[in-house]
């Protein structure tokens, strides 16, 4: 017993370790520009989903991140590509580590697609933790 107990801690600890690198090329004032559609966007999706529990959405003048669990978004305008940019990080248990997905869009309408997209199946899945939580079942 005390062998699973101490197996336990550990994977915990290193969860709590498995950060997410949130630094990325500094803002320009042609990101931010480029990027503006984007933000405002986002502060309407942070307004519409403020009372869904443990999504986070945090909003930057060149970058966006939406945060549920162990599933981190990110969101900003690569000025070089002139292209609007994602990336999907998640901790999936079964594999460890982090996954990470990169999406291009050459639109500020595509990302703000794919954002509000995203979005939903955050909040599908906090409803679901929700009720795994309260004893209701999936």
């Amino acid at each position: 017993m005390r062998e699973v107990r101490e197996k336990l801690r550990k994977a915990i600890d290193q969860q709590r370790h498995l950060e997410v690198d949130r630094s990325r090329v500094p803002s320009s004032i042609k990101a931010e520009s480029a990027f503006r559609p984007v933000r405002e966007a986002a502060e309407e999706l942070h307004d519409e989903l403020s009372d869904i529990p443990d999504l986070k959405i945090s909003i930057g003048s060149d970058s966006i991140w939406i945060e549920l669990y162990d599933k981190h978004l990110w969101f900003g305008y690569d000025v070089e590509q002139r292209a609007f940019v994602g990336e999907e990080l998640d901790s999936p248990w079964i594999e460890g580590g982090l996954r990470e997905e990169i999406h291009k869009w050459d639109t500020a309408e595509k990302c703000i697609d794919a954002m509000i997209l995203a979005c939903a199946r955050y909040v599908s899945l906090a409803h679901a933790i929700t009720r795994l939580r309260s004893g209701g079942g999936a």
